[in-house]
């Protein structure tokens, strides 16, 4: 019961202001003046009463005067402890109290400032996903040591890996995040503690150390050549890597970056699964692609992209059955440039649609031309690239310039490569080619053989024929070589398929191929790609006459 009291009195002394304080500090200072006041006037009566004329009760009610005085100055000392003293005590160790709790809570929150300054910087510098350090922390060593000057000379790898984007695809994201984080470790075994391991973004790392470039190539090819084992499945992967030497002429941390950015991309447009060393001619090179990919539009519309021609020769009796139409670009201060030259560029324009559409477009008039001429009635093979096949708006436009060029669609055949069959796109090729085949566009398979294609497909695509690749042609009439071919031929005469050999070269090779069963030949045995006037003189003179392949190997036309 006391305690509640004196809790619920301190609660209430609490709640005194400031400014009620001071006004009871004053009522109690003007109390207490005025006690002493009457305190020292009953104290001079008192002296002036001790005389003998006083008589004593007089006295002794001065002194009572005095005691009650003095007892009311001190009630009223005591009331100012209670009442003003005794709160402002209170307010000031509460005060302490908060200061001290808010010191506590300040302390507390900078030391949680500073893990969370320590927890952003390592974020600002290092991948989330694989812990290594990230593409700004590794131009910031880049740039202290340039800047530092050291003589010493470092090897820079960038490593890429090939058809990540197809694993992660196939196996999920999940699976390729983990696949990255396995990779990255796998890197990491390569250098000493010491030395940069770093991932630049995406599928890409960089490795930067003081060792030379051959032993790392090799070290860091060894550790990626098993198969990571990631959520129970054995995933295969490949890398590309563009590298180069750090030394003191080098101060540009984005030029080191870019150099070794240009080598992988060369690593990568050679096949992959190799290392490419940057050279000052890599940048000439890139400078020059790069120009030739801004020529494209122009060149496109400006009709430097023309059809060239190849007989394709009936091996029964010579007959021509048609033409392989080829694309050559006539570029106005390069010359004449084959697709080896030029297709990267257009990839990367993103207008290899556009491209193939245009050399279509102008095959299929030049070979209108000729029909209407009563030269020859044409058949044309139309190379389609994967972009292309899985064009969806391929039906309208392909449709289109059919029958704005007046041919029949029994006239053209299209062809398809065996990569566009394991694209990521294929899901949209494969409805092309049925609406193709749908329209009475007859589809053969390009290149094959040469190891993409699944067996499978060729009964689940409406195709009409294939083309044997030249790599398998070349070597006839070799044992191995020639097993392969009369197992292809088996196989296509088993499907209904026809075939068309690529690369014949030599009478023999014709000779072999026609006894095993094929019935096409292409190649420069017969005939080499002619633009479509050399064309023309060689229709007059062949459209209506057998076609072989001279004992001496000259080319019947020109060697354009």
């Amino acid at each position: 019961m006391i305690k509640h009291l004196s809790d619920r009195l301190n609660a209430q002394l609490l709640r005194i202001s400031p400014e009620q304080l001071w006004v009871r500090y004053i009522f109690a200072v003007t109390i207490t003046l005025a006690l002493l006041v009457t305190m020292h006037s009953v104290n001079q009566q008192i002296i002036a009463h001790s005389a003998p004329i006083y008589a004593a009760a007089e006295l002794e009610q001065l002194q009572r005067n005095q005691r009650t005085v003095l007892g009311a100055a001190l009630l009223v000392l005591l009331a100012e402890a209670v009442i003003i003293f005794y709160p402002a005590y209170l307010a000031v160790q509460t005060q302490i109290r908060a200061l001290r709790d808010q010191s506590m809570r300040l302390l507390s929150s900078k030391v949680a400032l500073q893990q969370t300054n320590v927890r952003l910087l390592y974020l600002a510098n290092h991948d989330t996903l694989t812990g290594l350090p990230n593409r700004a922390n590794l131009i910031a060593i880049l740039t202290e040591r340039m800047t530092r000057g050291e003589a010493e000379e470092q090897t820079f790898l960038f490593v890429g890996l090939d058809g990540f984007k197809s694993i992660n695809d196939s196996a999920g994201h999940e699976s390729g995040d983990d696949l990255l984080i396995a990779v990255g470790q796998a890197l990491r075994t390569c250098v000493d503690g010491d030395q940069i391991v770093a991932r630049i973004g995406g599928d890409e790392f960089a490795i930067m150390t003081d060792e030379a470039a051959g032993p790392m190539l090799r070290r860091v090819m060894a550790a990626l050549s098993d198969p990571f084992d990631v959520k129970g499945r054995r995933l295969k992967v490949q890398a590309s890597i563009g590298f180069l030497v750090l030394d003191h002429h080098r101060t540009d941390p984005m030029a080191v970056l870019a150099d070794a950015t240009m080598a992988l991309q060369v690593a990568k447009n050679e096949g992959g699964n190799r290392a490419q060393e940057f050279t000052p001619a890599l940048r000439e090179a890139a400078r020059h692609a790069q120009q030739l990919q801004m020529e494209i539009p122009d060149a496109i519309r400006n009709g430097e992209l023309e059809p060239w021609f190849q007989p394709q020769i009936r091996l029964t009796d010579g007959a021509l059955h048609g033409v392989e139409v080829l694309a050559r670009w006539r570029h106005p201060t390069r010359g004449l440039m084959t697709p080896d030259r030029f297709l990267p560029a257009v990839e990367r324009a993103g207008m290899t649609v556009e491209m193939d559409l245009a050399i279509w477009q102008a095959a299929m008039v030049q070979a209108m031309k000729w029909q209407t001429m009563n030269i020859w009635d044409p058949v044309l093979s139309l190379n389609a690239a994967p972009a292309t096949i899985a064009d969806p708006y391929l039906i309208e436009r392909f449709l289109l310039v059919l029958r704005n060029s007046g041919l029949r669609p029994e006239q053209v055949i299209v062809e398809v490569l065996e990569t566009t069959l394991i694209d990521g796109t294929s899901g949209m090729a494969a409805m092309n080619i049925d609406s193709l085949s749908e329209c009475g566009i007859a589809l053969e398979l390009d290149d094959f053989g040469t190891g993409y294609a699944s067996l499978c497909r060729l009964t689940q695509l409406p195709l009409s024929g294939i083309k044997l690749d030249k790599s398998l042609v070349a070597p006839l009439p070799d044992h191995g070589a020639d097993s392969v071919v009369r197992a292809i031929l088996a196989l296509s005469a088993e499907l209904g398929l026809h075939v068309v050999a690529e690369g014949i070269e030599e009478i023999h090779q014709a000779q072999h191929l026609q006894d095993r069963g094929c019935t096409i030949g292409q190649g420069y045995g017969f005939a080499r790609p002619m633009p479509a006037l050399d064309f023309e003189m060689w229709l007059t003179l062949h459209a209506s006459q057998p076609v072989t392949i001279s004992d001496d190997r000259l080319v019947l036309i020109n060697e354009a």
